[in-house]
């Protein structure tokens, strides 16, 4: 059973059967496309990966254990103007997306511990892995709309593989 939920956690972070891999919906991104705010939109690529990477790396301090300082609005989640504007951020954003997914894929050795987690009670590993599956996909399917608003959609070279 164990390693069923194991396969089963590992396939809903890298998006099987519901959508594409997260990874790929930032592909062929710049920092400058990621940057574009669509006219009828209130947030850019950028904004939308930054929210999703801020709680991914609070939520994978919880499954590893660690204290957390959990905010007390979602304020803190989006960035500020200042904090997109220079290249090298976005590409260091996209790599800590990518190695917080790895990470939470190399976690899942605790999936079915049923104890909470000290740091987000009332919540064991696996209920933990699910908000977090289920945040990331939100906004990643946000994170598409937004390219395919500002014509950024599809990637070169994508194949839909699901």
């Amino acid at each position: 059973m164990k390693e069923r939920l194991e396969k089963s956690i590992k396939n809903g972070l890298r998006g099987k059967f519901t959508h594409i891999d997260p990874l790929k919906a930032v592909e062929g991104l710049t920092a400058e496309t990621a940057r574009t705010i669509p006219e009828k939109g209130n947030f850019s690529c950028w904004h939308l990966l930054y929210h999703i990477v801020y709680w991914q790396d609070l939520m994978l301090g919880a499954l590893k254990q660690e204290s957390v300082d959990w905010p007390k609005n979602n304020e803190k989640s989006w960035p500020t103007d200042d904090l997109l504007k220079k290249d090298e951020d976005w590409r260091a954003l996209v790599e800590k997306f990518e190695k917080g997914l790895a990470e939470a894929d190399n976690l899942t050795s605790i999936i079915d511990s049923m104890d909470d987690l000290p740091a987000w009670p009332k919540v064991p590993p696996f209920a933990a892995y699910l908000v977090l599956i289920q945040h990331n996909s939100y906004h990643i399917g946000e994170l598409i709309a937004t390219r395919q608003a500002l014509g950024f959609w599809p990637p070169p070279d994508y194949k839909a593989t699901f």
